[in-house]
């Protein structure tokens, strides 16, 4: 029994031991957690050592967090904490809109063709991802109770990795439905449903899918009702002489509903002021004239009553661009939808207050918010560093920068040379000066090489400056790092690109005959 009691003793002198030698070298953390890591390693002390540095890294962290919050002014405290309320109240009305508070008449508006919409594979491939794996399934099960969930996973995913395999979540529903009628793939019992739980934040455009499969039979329904009322309504008003023209596509046959005027009551259709709208707001206008030259311009509220939600969502951006701007504020665009908001120099955070985006950005890598982690901490694979070093050259290699706005852009069709963009700016695509004329260039077959080519081969200039800037780029990494070189198949792409490219007119030039073959003058033997 006392030796017993002697062992125990020495046990615990030992452990108290290491408790004040690790309390010496982690000052920062309790002798409470010091205890707790210590007990539950059982005198692993390279255990020890590794868990509570791992601790210590994260109060550091959380430290700089909190003192961070505690330099920011009491008025941004107050407007980060209105940002995340407004936030999240945005995205609970996006949730609603695409579930229980569906409304087939919104959903229409907002998709007028959405067979067409629906169906697009790139679509597709954008909502289906690892995050909303489980989800898409479990709405497939509820829809389709008596079809195997192996077999559902397998029209979607493949692999254990769950990569998505379908380019379309319409035709995967089309499938099922004719599994269920065909009797295929189904169980002898009906499962029961299942709870559908999603986090909003990055899946609206997938809500909108389900929402239309779901009530799609509801959905078309209701159009081809629309259309035949329409169709009713238009032929009345033609037997009472009440239809209106157009005074641009001189259509005769539209409803008073379907026509809008400018601020003179020029009359035109919504179709006319669409393409209209787009081809302004392509140059970078954002005053749209009446389309008779008339001299008065469209109302605002004419454009909200015409313009589709998506170009109206878009030219609401660019009036709050141009009102920022105009008011000599410093402004900055999400990286994901391009939104303008102010700046303030002093934070690297951004806040996009699109409605439909709503993510918050590190002003200096355009990456989502990683604080407290630096820019560079983010990434720590080696490899893909090496990898997107090479790829990040590549693409500065072939974008352009407008000397103006500080636009990127890039030319993929063999255009001329002189490019305008859309702040009105003029520069050559070529060596990306600013241009007042055409003076800069020379035209084709001209013999001066000090100047720019008014046209040039799109494809060789892009392989051109790809294959430079990654030769260039590959000698600033490691290239036992560079286990994928993503120029590797560059040669390869642009044959593929240029069998498949019809040849612009400018060089469809025709080949001169050949020159006549000169008599050989017979040797004279010396």
């Amino acid at each position: 029994m006392a030796e017993a009691v002697a062992n125990h003793d020495e046990h615990v002198a030992d452990f108290e031991d290491i408790v004040a030698r690790l309390t010496d070298a982690f000052p920062k953390l309790s002798v409470r957690v010091i205890r707790k890591v210590a007990a539950s390693c059982r005198r692993d002390t390279v255990q020890m050592v590794v868990q509570l540095s791992a601790i210590e890294v994260d109060e550091q962290r959380k430290a700089e967090v909190k003192e961070l919050r505690a330099l920011m002014p009491e008025t941004e405290q107050a407007s980060t904490s209105g940002v995340h309320q407004q936030r999240g109240t945005s995205i609970k009305s996006q949730v609603k809109k695409y579930t229980s508070g569906f409304n087939i008449d919104e959903f229409l508006a907002m998709f007028p063709n959405p067979e067409e919409t629906f169906r697009n594979p790139e679509r597709g491939e954008d909502v289906l991802d690892l995050t909303t794996a489980d989800y898409v399934v479990r709405f497939f099960m509820n829809k389709y109770p008596s079809i195997y969930k192996s077999h559902i996973s397998f029209l979607l995913y493949q692999g254990p990795t769950r990569q998505p395999k379908c380019k379309s979540l319409l035709k995967v529903d089309e499938e099922l439905q004719q599994a269920e009628q065909n009797g295929e793939q189904v169980m002898n019992c009906r499962r029961k449903p299942t709870t559908m739980r999603v986090d909003p934040g990055e899946d609206i455009r997938l809500l909108q899918e389900l929402a239309y499969l779901e009530h799609r039979t509801d959905i078309l329904d209701c159009k081809l009702k629309k259309q035949q009322e329409e169709t009713d309504r238009r032929k009345i008003a033609k037997e009472n002489g009440l239809s209106v023209s157009c005074q641009c596509c001189f259509a005769d046959d539209l409803l008073p509903e379907e026509v809008y005027s400018c601020t003179n009551d020029c009359c035109f259709c919504g179709e006319c002021i669409r393409k209209s709208c787009e081809l302004k707001l392509g140059e970078g206008d954002i005053q749209f004239p009446c389309l008779a030259d008339c001299g008065s311009q469209f109302a605002w509220k004419t454009l909200q009553a015409a313009l589709p939600p998506t170009l109206l969502s878009k030219l609401s951006q660019r009036y709050t661009e141009s009102e920022i701007r105009a008011a000599g504020l410093k402004v900055d665009s999400c990286p994901f939808c391009n939104f303008p908001n102010t700046i303030d120099e002093r934070y690297t955070l951004f806040q996009c207050f699109n409605p439909e985006c709503m993510k918050e950005t590190c002003r200096l890598c355009k990456e989502l918010n990683h604080l407290p982690l630096r820019c560079d901490e983010v990434e720590k694979d080696e490899d893909v560093k090496a990898r997107v070093h090479v790829e990040n050259k590549m693409t500065e290699a072939i974008l352009r920068t407008c000397h103006r706005c500080q636009r990127k852009f890039i030319k993929e069709e063999d255009g001329c040379n002189k490019i305008t963009c859309i702040c009105g700016a003029v520069s050559c695509y070529v060596c990306n000066k600013p241009v007042t004329g055409y003076d800069h260039f020379i035209g084709f077959g001209d013999s001066r090489s000090e100047q720019c080519p008014l046209y040039v081969d799109m494809i060789a200039l892009q392989q051109r400056e790809l294959t430079a800037a990654a030769d260039e780029a590959k000698k600033q990494v490691d290239p036992n790092r560079l286990k994928t070189d993503p120029s590797i198949d560059l040669d390869k792409y642009f044959g593929h690109k240029r069998q498949n490219t019809t040849q612009p007119t400018w060089m469809q030039e025709p080949i001169p005959p050949p020159n006549p073959r000169e008599p050989e003058v017979p040797r004279q033997d010396e």
